[in-house]
């Protein structure tokens, strides 16, 4: 919440600085509309792409991308008279807004009130806004997180990722969370998650939410603060996408985001007459839209990682009930113990999460590459040694000795550990998964019933088991036509 927009446009003075608290209000500068209407353009992005997984995202897309266009053309007051305002207004006004001069504390280091003449709710505005000033004076990680999102976000698209639908081999490349890569050692990903994004619209939507208000709760908490409320929200989210959809491959700062909104609320529910009115409108706003948007965003697409969402929040709710404070100026001062206590906490948490989570999850895509691996040398010598056999270069007892000890035995090794361990950890990461599991072990015992067959059928002259061996691998080759066709 700007000052200079609840006095229509006149500057407070600062009582013990030749400085004024705000500048008159103005039209944005020509850079600041560019910005935002390149950012409206990206949104709408999705409208050009023929990707039908895209779904909801047009939708979503065109309504934020024409709200920015409208601000590029028409500035923050055409917004605010379709009741859009709040989508390009900071929460509790800027840091330029926010930033006081030192000389704006009084002698004893205590803010001296603001006095917005005629109006008590301007003069509450702007003390809060001085109060915060001082007990934070600069807000500078909201401005550095979004900054290296946008830098990492960059540089993958110049290393080939896709810019609307990135590829899951791509962004486990980069870091991205997934539940058997994460509990088998690579625990990193919790945080290298944060900082990755699946395609621009996501980016662009969580960097808007988190710029809204980041600030603002950054000014409420302290920076230190904030980077555990930041950094402990997004871990905890990422450990609750392991435990609750651990065959979910994710990324994003919606964890983080969703915890920094946790921690404001932890604050206005136990202080909440503290903060203006038209400062709480404008939370209620962005809360409001922000939990729509999400909905909405959510039923309409599959892969929305709401367990990291939930887990994020929870976690910023936490921090915040131990991190708030009265905001007078002794706050500061006792900032450093609260801020240890939520590390600490967060240490605990990952530490916890560690010994509950373990290595108890099988990667569907190791286990398959090395099923291919076992696949494609037993089946490499079956067919070689069946071309011997019809050209009549290898004798009936080579072949039964091959296909006993080249073929069968490698071939049952594999079914019982695939059939055994895997599927217990395979069964823990999805139905989808599990499913699939099952149809490669169903497929695997035809093979093997069809080998087992035709060593009896070579053994002991037999042509009705040497049929039955043929049906056998018959069916099997039914099941890899399924799956080759998406399961169907």
């Amino acid at each position: 919440m700007d000052v200079s927009d609840e006095l229509g446009g006149q500057a407070i003075e600062c009582p013990n600085c030749n400085e004024s608290l705000t500048a008159p209000q103005k039209r944005p500068s020509l850079i600041v509309r560019f910005a935002v209407g390149l950012l409206g353009l990206l949104f709408m992005i999705p409208m050009f792409v023929e990707d039908k997984s895209l779904g909801s995202v047009r939708g979503f897309g065109l309504l934020m991308g024409v709200a920015f266009m409208l601000y590029f053309f028409g500035g923050p007051r055409l917004l605010e008279k379709i009741g859009l305002g709040f989508l390009v207004q900071p929460v509790g006004g800027g840091a330029k807004n926010a930033a006081l001069p030192s000389s704006a504390q009084g002698e004893a280091g205590v803010a001296e009130p603001v006095v917005a003449p005629n109006s008590d709710i301007n003069e509450g505005i702007a003390a809060f806004q001085q109060q915060l000033a001082i007990l934070t004076p600069r807000a500078f990680l909201t401005p550095a997180i979004v900054a290296i999102n946008l830098i990492v976000f960059t540089i993958m698209i110049a290393a080939g990722v896709h810019i609307m639908s990135p590829k899951i081999v791509d962004l486990l490349a980069w870091g991205a969370n997934y539940a058997p890569k994460t509990t088998g050692g690579e625990w990193w990903r919790l945080v290298t998650s944060n900082y990755l994004h699946i395609g621009v619209i996501h980016i662009a939507f969580n960097m808007w939410v988190f710029w809204s208000v980041g600030q603002f709760v950054e000014r409420l908490v302290g920076n230190l603060g904030f980077f555990f409320v930041y950094l402990f929200s997004g871990v905890v989210g990422g450990f609750a996408t392991v435990l609750w959809n651990p065959g979910a491959v994710s990324a994003g700062a919606s964890g983080a985001v969703f915890g920094v909104y946790g921690c404001l609320l932890a604050f206005l529910a136990s202080d909440r007459g503290s903060i203006p009115r038209p400062i709480l409108k404008a939370l209620g706003n962005n809360a409001v839209f922000f939990v729509v948007v999400n909905v909405i965003y959510g039923m309409g697409q599959e892969n929305v990682d709401m367990a990291a969402h939930l887990g994020g929040l929870a976690a910023g709710f936490v921090s915040g009930l131990i991190l708030r404070r009265p905001l007078d100026s002794s706050v500061s001062k006792n900032r450093g113990p609260r801020n240890l206590l939520v590390g600490i906490a967060g240490v605990l948490a990952i530490s916890a999460g560690v010994a509950l989570t373990g290595n108890r999850y099988a990667d569907i895509q190791e286990e398959l590459r090395r099923f291919g691996e076992t696949e494609e040398t037993v089946m490499g010598s079956f067919n070689e040694t069946i071309q011997k056999v019809q050209t009549g270069s290898m004798s009936d007892d080579a072949f039964a000795s091959i296909l006993s000890e080249e073929i069968i035995a490698p071939w049952e090794a594999a079914l019982s550990e695939f059939e055994s361990e895997t599927a217990e950890k395979l069964q823990k990461l999805s139905e989808r998964n599990s499913e699939l599991h099952g149809k490669l072990v169903k497929y695997m015992h035809l093979r093997l019933e069809a080998f087992q067959l035709m060593l009896e059928a070579v053994e002991g002259n037999d042509q009705q088991k040497a049929e039955r061996a043929n049906e056998k691998l018959a069916e099997s080759q039914v099941i890899v036509e399924s799956l080759q066709n998406g399961g169907n």
